[in-house]
This record gives C-alpha cells, structure tokens and sequence, in this order.
C-alpha cells in the first residue's frame, strides 16, 4: 500500500477510537443529566444537555473525528473506509463493559461479530 494510503487508514483509526470514546462520554453525560425525560425535549433541557461537561467533550471528540474523517475520505474509497467504522461497534462495546458496567450478553456480542464480519467481507472484495 502506499504510504497515503497507511496515513489515511491511520486517520481512520483515530476517527473510530475518537467516536467510540465520544458515545462514552456522552452516555456518561446522559446518565448525570436524565433526571427527568420530560425536561430534556424543552430549550432548558437541550442547553443543559449539551452543556453538561460529558457530553460536551463527547460532541466535541466526534467533531475533531468528523474532520479527521474527511482528510481520510481524501485519500480513501468509501466503500473500503466506511466499513471499518465496524470496529467501532467492538470498541464502543468493550468501553461501555469497562468504564459503564454495562452487561454485554451473548447474543449482542453475537450481532457484533455478524456487523464486523460482513463488514470485512466488504473489504476484502475490493
């Protein structure tokens, strides 16, 4: 491969490790916040959501990703860089298992695997 190629891949790795860890925060930012539901969908709800410290780092990492993102698609086909946004599903699992002592069943592990592994499939054709 050539070496643009690499960087961009790289980028792409970033662009998942930074969305994972987004979906985290703001998770743990939806956990402090959802106090009461009702109160979410009013403009007081929304500006304390958005501006809960959570939250706000997790909108703020999937846009620093979103930007990688495009300097990758630059260099990238679509069709080999959106499917191994897949490893994000692992990742986002596995950090939700550590950090928020989520239950991960078997089943879901299973549907998982599944979404990778056709994903990979994807890739390999190309």
């Amino acid at each position: 491969m050539r070496h643009k190629t690499m960087f961009a891949l790289a980028i792409v790795g970033v662009c998942i490790i930074l969305a994972a860890t987004g979906q985290l925060y703001m998770k743990k930012g939806m956990n402090v916040v959802n106090s009461d539901s009702k109160d979410l969908i009013s403009s007081q709800g929304l500006i304390k959501i958005i501006f809960n410290k959570y939250v706000f780092t997790g909108l703020a990492l999937y846009g620093i990703g979103t930007i990688l993102w495009l300097f990758a698609l630059a260099q990238l086909d679509l069709s080999l860089a959106y499917p191994l946004i897949s490893i994000g599903y692992i990742l986002t699992a596995v950090l939700a298992f550590v950090f928020l002592n989520e239950k991960i069943t078997l089943l879901r592990w299973g549907g998982i695997a599944f979404v990778v592994l056709g994903s990979l499939l994807i890739i390999k054709s190309g």
